[in-house]
């Protein structure tokens, strides 16, 4: 089982190499959407990807399992950020390639087609004459003639139409296997990986940052020394999609999972110029997710690390659902709404 996570990495690279060709070149073809498709279906068992993990640590010496984890981990972050950063296959591509597929064999089956009806004809003819000679005088010699006539006209049609069968099997098996393979799943492989982050976390946790670097210790020595989870990677996915570029400086997906559970990371959040506002609203609706005795403890504590007074905070958080907010407040209250209603 631990072998998987080995084989994991080569997988997880090819995946990567798909997506990088479609945003370079635009490339795309049914071998590459079945590729993607039994990627998810194998390796979907997120205790099953765990067990091997567990497997691999007892089996391995620690520098060992730590180069294979880190370096899944490192193809693990390219796949979250390409799928974050470039617009990918949408349903319509997908279609596309598995209809073309599923037609490959349109064009012989025309043509074997015209082949075997073109021979149909002359071996109606031959039959109605071998048929037929037994109604008038004839030799011996002209009823062995007919009837040769008849099973050559015959052999030479069933080989086509056997060729017809054929083509017509193999369509089928082509329809039947485009229909497995239809279904878009790049986001359920966006989601699965940060499950994955998430477990590879608990056995190889992310470096935490230098002694030389004070400031990011004082803003996380309030910070839960267990790793407890907040808020799951499928909200905080949504939020960065929306948030990071907009309200907060870049910042890969990871790293802001980090940041908002309050776990130690490589890369400290920062608020954008003129979005102190807007943020203020976000880690409201966020603190209402959580319970009331981990409210006030998230709310404090990430306040703190983003710098922002606390009564700046209790006097600006509802300026986006306010009377009479901005623009760019009430765009970011709709599009909050859509991530928390």
């Amino acid at each position: 089982m631990a072998g998987e996570i080995q084989i994991m990495i080569p997988q997880y690279g090819e995946l990567n190499r798909i997506y990088s060709d479609f945003i370079v070149s635009h490339t795309f073809s049914f071998d590459r959407q079945k590729f993607i498709t039994d990627f998810y279906k194998q390796y979907n068992d997120t205790k099953a990807f765990e067990a091997a993990i567990i497997e691999l640590v007892l089996d391995k010496p620690k520098e060992q399992y730590t180069l294979v984890l880190n370096s899944l981990r490192t193809e693990i972050e390219k796949n979250i950020l390409i799928y974050e950063k470039h617009p990918l296959f949408d349903d319509e591509i997908i279609s596309r390639v598995c209809y073309n597929f599923a037609g490959r064999y349109d064009a012989d089956i025309e043509a074997q087609l015209r082949v075997t009806q073109n021979l149909s004809t002359p071996l109606n003819e031959a039959y109605n004459r071998y048929d037929s000679i037994g109604y008038r005088v004839h030799t011996a010699e002209e009823e062995k003639q007919a009837e040769k006539e008849y099973e050559r006209c015959k052999a030479e049609y069933e080989k086509e139409k056997e060729e017809l069968d054929r083509l017509y099997e193999l369509e089928r098996q082509a329809r039947k296997e485009s229909l497995q393979y239809i279904e878009n799943c790049c986001g359920d492989i966006y989601k699965l990986s940060f499950h994955f982050m998430e477990i590879l976390a608990k056995y190889i946790p992310v470096e935490k940052d230098k002694p030389d670097e004070p400031s990011k210790q004082e803003k996380q020595q309030d910070a839960p020394k267990e790793q407890s989870e907040y808020f799951d990677a499928e909200l905080l996915s949504l939020i960065h999609k929306v948030c990071v570029g907009e309200q907060f400086e870049d910042i890969t997906t990871h790293d802001f999972y980090a940041n908002m559970n309050l776990h130690p990371c490589k890369k400290e959040l920062k608020i954008k110029a003129r979005e102190k506002i807007r943020v203020c609203y976000l880690i409201f609706l966020m603190s209402e997710r959580l319970p009331k005795q981990d409210r006030d403890k998230w709310k404090n504590i990430i306040l703190k690390q983003l710098d922002i007074d606390e009564n700046y905070y209790k006097s600006k958080y509802k300026e986006p659902v306010s009377d009479f907010p901005s623009d760019s407040n009430q765009k970011f209250a709709k599009e909050m709404d859509a991530i928390f209603r």
